[in-house]
């Protein structure tokens, strides 16, 4: 995974200029980053549409699915955007799921949330973040090794 990480770091600095919008963040920069933590693309449903009342619904960019349910909401913004302003999106989502775990991301900076911490008010502090540009391949690959139970679609609970 380090190999892969520290690769894939170097491939979006040469993608940067011409990732121009959310939507080729999504796909350029946050899909692989995906399958690097061993996510196969039949697993991820893209802009899955959370029902939030009259005229109110959602999609959150990718859900990580496991036998049908959602496991994993991953939102997604433009890898200029500031993700601070953002922080408050997830737990909106989290109340009309069953998921466990979260990541939002710019493609760039990724900040990992467990539910809990996400319904919790009085901390919203993400389990661990990084700018995958900035730190070493091998710090981003120790800190998903030591807490991938956290992440991985087959453990049942925590």
């Amino acid at each position: 995974m380090k190999d892969e990480i520290g690769q894939f770091a170097v491939r979006i600095k040469k993608m940067l200029p011409q990732v121009q919008s959310e939507d080729l963040t999504r796909n350029a920069l946050v899909m692989p980053f995906i399958q690097i933590l061993g996510f196969d693309p039949s697993e991820v449903q893209s802009e899955a549409v959370l029902d939030f009342g009259v005229k109110k619904s959602k999609k959150v960019d990718y859900t990580i699915m496991k036998d049908g349910e959602p496991t994993i909401l991953v939102e997604c913004k433009h890898h200029n955007d500031n993700l601070d302003i953002h922080d408050s999106r997830l737990s909106k989502y989290f109340r009309k799921t069953k998921a466990k775990y979260g990541l939002l991301t710019n493609g760039l900076v990724y900040r990992f949330y467990t539910e809990k911490m996400v319904r919790s008010k009085k901390n919203q502090e993400p389990l661990f973040e990084f700018k995958i540009t900035d730190t070493k391949a091998a710090t981003i690959a120790k800190m998903i090794e030591d807490h991938k139970d956290y992440f991985n679609v087959d453990h049942k609970t925590i």
